[in-house]
């Protein structure tokens, strides 16, 4: 008797160990559902309709260039991309294989800086401190520390460099949420910073020409090199505000030792 209520006991605490687990990880659970949801479904309707995978990537390539909804669609996913684990470089790159350079970089700006949105009204409105450090890692708490100073003295500046450096974006837009930054100087930095980028990424993808699907690509060489181009140009500008930053940074330090020793 005192057997099975230790075993009921064990198998109780078990069961209270996984839902914590799964409470801590409760984004990363969420998105593996997801994506099990999404590969059942597009399996069953392509058995459904007798198509091959290839056959239902260029369906879905059509349904997003003919109909009037496909960017509509484009956008959602991006405006979810934080939720689902969606990596933003490949839905970027994505946009410009599917629209060409121009218009494919007016969707991916547009909807990488409205995916910015959701992960900042999070850590603004639903999370305090303890969750903020649940969703970014140690590594990334140690990388944006630095920025905390600067957010509070001018956030316009440093979301705009932490966008330039391509810092991790989700957990840029919760940290500057947390901080309770203007929305409108973090909506504005955040489109700004993303052009470089964006404009690279839809490059790389606009420069890839063919069926993807199929494995029938070639590249445009032009359209690469000044993609790899901007990218590489955009990293050195923001190489450089982060370097001037540091430097004003140790000098306001330095003043005010030397304001301290002044006034001893």
């Amino acid at each position: 008797m005192d057997g099975g209520s230790s075993g009921g006991g064990e198998n109780l605490r078990r069961l209270q160990r996984l839902w914590v687990w799964l409470l801590e990880r409760k984004i990363q659970v969420g998105a593996v559902i997801f994506w099990v949801v999404v590969l059942v479904a597009a399996r069953q309707y392509m058995t459904t309709n007798d198509l091959t995978f290839v056959e239902l990537t260029n369906e879905l390539r059509t349904t997003l260039t003919d109909e009037w909804y496909g960017p509509l669609l484009y956008l959602a996913v991006y405006l979810f991309r934080p939720l689902i684990l969606f990596p933003a470089a490949l839905l970027t790159i994505l946009a410009g294989n599917i629209w060409g350079l121009w218009l494919g970089f007016l969707y991916g700006l547009i909807a990488g800086t409205a995916s910015a949105v959701l992960p900042y009204v999070i850590g603004r409105w639903f999370a305090n401190e303890d969750v903020v450090d649940e969703q970014i890692s140690d590594e990334e708490a140690t990388i944006l520390q630095r920025f905390t100073g600067l957010l509070r003295r001018n956030p316009f500046q440093a979301v705009l460099t932490m966008r330039l450096l391509y810092l991790p974006y989700d957990a840029v837009s919760l940290l500057v949420g947390n901080l309770r930054i203007s929305f409108l100087t973090f909506f504005l930095a955040t489109a700004l910073g993303n052009i470089g980028g964006t404009f690279s990424f839809v490059g790389i993808g606009a420069s890839v020409e063919g069926d993807i699907a199929s494995g029938q690509v070639e590249f445009n060489p032009e359209v690469l090199i000044f993609s790899v181009v901007v990218l590489v140009a955009s990293f050195l500008i923001s190489r450089y505000l982060s370097n001037r930053q540091r430097l004003a940074d140790e000098s306001a330090r330095l003043q005010v030792e030397e304001d301290m020793r002044s006034s001893v």
